[in-house]
């Protein structure tokens, strides 16, 4: 009577002898040489996951660059065809209706004197349409920006917020080259500085806000500083949080990086550098 037990490890009857079986078919060293390949492949599947991550990675940063970069170019043709299009036909209806005014002269009679009034209000509406049109063409894309470079185009949005809130004092250092500033940056540079001041304003209430361009150890250094009432980021919302995201992903589609740091009558510091 011959009986394998199922089980390793325990006694064997074969042929009426006792045979005591190994707990493992293996020797010590066929062991070792096992869990060595066992850990070669676990080692080559993380780093393909690694180099799979670092894939989607790369496509992702490139997809946003292409959505920031066409985004530049659709607000850079929306603005223009405002400017060539609107823009101009506004102008020639100013001149026309001048010329309307111009033939009014001398004439004094009643009705007459009403058909200038109602050119002088025309004429009036023409030029802040006009106005507005510029207004809105330099929000979408500022000329200055493609035409001058974004350190002009920084000051200038800096003299507009000026301007407009009168109780706040925005001052600018800058420490770098326009020449030294890849193309790339300078839109995203631009939209953040918006976005920054933007906010400063809306939110933040802020009288003195500080905004900085340097370059320093390989990068573009952006920094802005208000001295506003700040915000809890963990109850960021709305379109505040909205702005913060979009200058985020501005930011790292040209592998850049931003931090902001603030808090409730804090202030808001916003950090950007840019690798060259």
């Amino acid at each position: 009577m011959a009986l394998v037990n199922d089980q390793l490890g325990s006694e064997a009857f074969i042929g009426g002898s006792a045979l005591k079986l190994s707990s493992s078919p293996f020797s010590s060293v066929e062991k070792e040489a096992q869990t060595g390949v066992s850990i070669n492949d676990n080692l080559r599947l993380t780093n393909q996951h690694i180099k799979d991550g670092l894939s989607c990675l790369k496509l992702l940063k490139e997809g946003a660059h292409q959505h920031v970069s066409s985004e530049e170019l659709e607000r850079k043709r929306i603005s223009r065809e405002l400017h060539d299009g609107l823009g101009q036909l506004l102008t020639s209806m100013s001149l026309h209706v001048q010329r309307c005014l111009d033939g009014c002269d001398g004439q004094k009679n009643t009705q007459q004197s009403q058909q200038r009034e109602s050119l002088e209000a025309v004429s009036s509406m023409v030029k802040q349409a006009m106005s507005e049109v510029r207004s809105i063409c330099s929000a979408i894309r500022p000329a200055i920006l493609d035409d001058l470079g974004v350190i002009p185009a920084i000051s200038w949005q800096c003299r507009q917020i000026t301007k407009v809130c009168c109780d706040t004092q925005v001052v600018t250092d800058f420490d770098v080259d326009e020449e030294s500033i890849p193309e790339d940056y300078k839109s995203v540079i631009y939209r953040i500085v918006q976005e920054s001041l933007n906010n400063a304003i809306k939110y933040s209430k802020a009288k003195t806000i500080t905004v900085s361009l340097l370059q320093a150890h390989d990068a573009i250094h952006l920094l802005i500083i208000d001295n506003g009432i700040g915000f809890d980021p963990s109850e960021i919302q709305g379109s505040l949080g909205m702005g913060l995201v979009g200058m985020r992903e501005r930011a790292e589609s040209v592998d850049g990086r931003i931090r902001i740091d603030t808090g409730i009558d804090q202030g808001v510091q916003i950090r950007a550098s840019f690798p060259l």
